[in-house]
């Protein structure tokens, strides 16, 4: 959006964007995009890219903080020199690569002394947690609770697990409304959290181990596999220099560097 629309790095357009790309309910995402249509170019880019894929609010499933559209795209940039040389060596790069990220989470989740994850868990929790000690709880009935905040209140279903500000709902931790209520009721806010957010979660993804390739002398190849001729794909080989550089994605404008001195 940057560069389709010319935007400047501070731009005001851009911070009215992250609000309405991450508020949770309709009422706050249409407050904070009536500020984008004050351009109309902004607006009707985002319109035509489609809502559902950058709002939090119109999208379809759940979505933490980090929106990626091909995790294939964050590969490349860190292969970005290795995948200059050949396959093998190509390959031997990539096991490296998971075998240390595999090695340093799991570390960490070694480490960790609390029951959430602390960056994307525990912090967030602890926040709610000071926030809901200023808020009254109003029982309506045996499930639902209106909690009162001085701001937007939240109509909370504890056994629906829902609130009516949605952040329960899509993060799958409890909001400050939620934290109200479960002090309210003296029962434990972290029985409320996803099990996605708890350290033996984080373990479970990091548990298995990666294992380097064996030198080519040391392989045991079945024998149907040996008589196997396998040869190279038919493929066109064009003349030039090959390409290095990704080809951009639908929506995406390249971008023309000038010299300042030669116009």
């Amino acid at each position: 959006m940057k560069r389709t629309c010319k935007l400047k790095k501070h731009d005001q357009m851009l911070m009215h964007f992250e609000q309405t790309a991450k508020s949770y309910s309709m009422a706050e995402f249409d407050c904070h995009f009536r500020k984008i249509k004050r351009k109309e170019q902004v607006a009707k880019y985002l319109e035509q890219a489609g809502l559902h894929k950058w709002s939090r609010a119109h999208m379809d499933g759940r979505r933490y903080i980090v929106m990626t559209t091909n995790i294939a795209e964050s590969i490349n940039s860190v292969l970005r020199f290795a995948r200059m040389l050949p396959v093998v060596h190509l390959i031997g790069e990539i096991i490296n690569l998971l075998v240390k990220w595999f090695t340093e989470r799991r570390e960490l989740a070694l480490k960790c002394t609390t029951t959430l994850c602390p960056n994307f868990g525990e912090r967030k929790l602890r926040n709610r947690l000071d926030d809901a000690s200023r808020m009254n709880v109003i029982k309506l009935n045996n499930v639902q609770y209106n909690v009162v905040d001085g701001d937007t209140d939240g109509l909370v279903h504890m056994t629906n697990n829902s609130c009516s500000c949605r952040k329960f709902q899509l993060e799958q931790l409890p909001c400050k409304h939620v934290v109200a209520v479960c002090r309210f009721l003296n029962q434990n806010v972290y029985s409320k959290a996803s099990r996605y957010y708890t350290r033996n979660t984080w373990l479970d993804a990091y548990s298995d181990s990666i294992y380097p390739v064996q030198p080519q002398g040391m392989w045991v190849i079945p024998e149907d596999v040996r008589s196997r001729v396998v040869l190279p794909p038919m493929a066109k080989v064009m003349p030039g220099r090959r390409k290095k550089l990704r080809i951009p994605s639908q929506g995406e404008s390249t971008i023309t560097r000038k010299c300042s001195r030669y116009r």
